[in-house]
This record gives C-alpha cells, sequence and structure tokens, in this order.
C-alpha cells in the first residue's frame, strides 16, 4: 500500500525532484501509518500480497491476451460478408467461492469482445456471447484458472 501511496503522491504532484521524494516519504509514511492504527492495514498483510503478486501479473497478461486475440476474430466477424455471428446466451457456474473473484471474472468475460455477463446470481453466470466458440471457451479457460490461483490463495 505504501507503494501505491508513493506512486500516486508523484502523480498528484506532477513533478519529480528530491525535495517532492523526500516529502512524498514522510507524508505518504503518515498517511500508511494512520491506515495501520484505524482502518486495519497490516505491513504482514502488505508483504504477503507482494509474494503473490506474480499471479496477478499473470492473470493481467492472460487477459490482455485473450481481448487481443477476442479483437481480432471479432473484426473478422464482422467484415467477413458470409459469416454471420450465431449468438447465444449461455448459463454456467465456475464455482468461484469469493465474492470478489466472481465479480473480477464477470468483468473479465464483459471486457473481452465477443462475450458479455448477463447475470450473476448466486455464482451463476448468463452470458451472451457473439458465436459458440466463445461460449465455449467460458468455462475452462486460462483467466478463469488464474482467478481460481488467486482465490485459493487468498
Amino acid at each position: 500500500m505504501i507503494f501505491v501511496l508513493f506512486i500516486l503522491w508523484f502523480i498528484f504532484n506532477g513533478r519529480l525532484s528530491l525535495e517532492t521524494a523526500l516529502t512524498g516519504i514522510v507524508v505518504c509514511g503518515a498517511i500508511y501509518g494512520f491506515l495501520c492504527r484505524f482502518i486495519g492495514y497490516d505491513i504482514k498483510k502488505d508483504i504477503s500480497s507482494l509474494k503473490k503478486i506474480h499471479i496477478f501479473i499473470a492473470f493481467l497478461l492472460t487477459l490482455f491476451l485473450n481481448i487481443a486475440i477476442s479483437n481480432f476474430i471479432v473484426i473478422k466477424i464482422i467484415l467477413s460478408p458470409n459469416k454471420k455471428p450465431n449468438s447465444e446466451i449461455v448459463s454456467f457456474n465456475p464455482r468461484l467461492k469469493n465474492f470478489n473473484t466472481r465479480c473480477i471474472y464477470a468483468e473479465a468475460i464483459t471486457i473481452t469482445p465477443g462475450t458479455y455477463t448477463v447475470g450473476l446470481k448466486n455464482g451463476e453466470y448468463q452470458v451472451h456471447s457473439l458465436t459458440p466458440r466463445f461460449s465455449k471457451q467460458l468455462t475452462n479457460s486460462a483467466v478463469l484458472r488464474y482467478i481460481k490461483s488467486m482465490e485459493d490463495k487468498l
């Protein structure tokens, strides 16, 4: 958290200098101390989160790769005069335990071209898919595997 605060300090300040950095260390340290004392942040939790960051980075890279590939597939469908979308709405339950990871997967589905999360209730997803090919990938995608591994590490 202190790294995030320090980065935000530079973004909001708008300049990079030794004076800004030293002032930022003092201000961010004070804010972090306040967060630890009154909000419940813990240095041990932050350190353990840093140990798990490689899973999150792999998740983001996989998600961006899926978005790029899906963009090309959707563009091919749209620009092809012979291909017409065969859209469908599918329901499935990927058995995610945590509400936050369910929401992350719902958003990952929605930002990927060709799919849109229509509903999420009790772990059951309703997803509109542009083609059956997109529907088949929802229950066994690499993005879902990373989300499940992040959920197991929480």
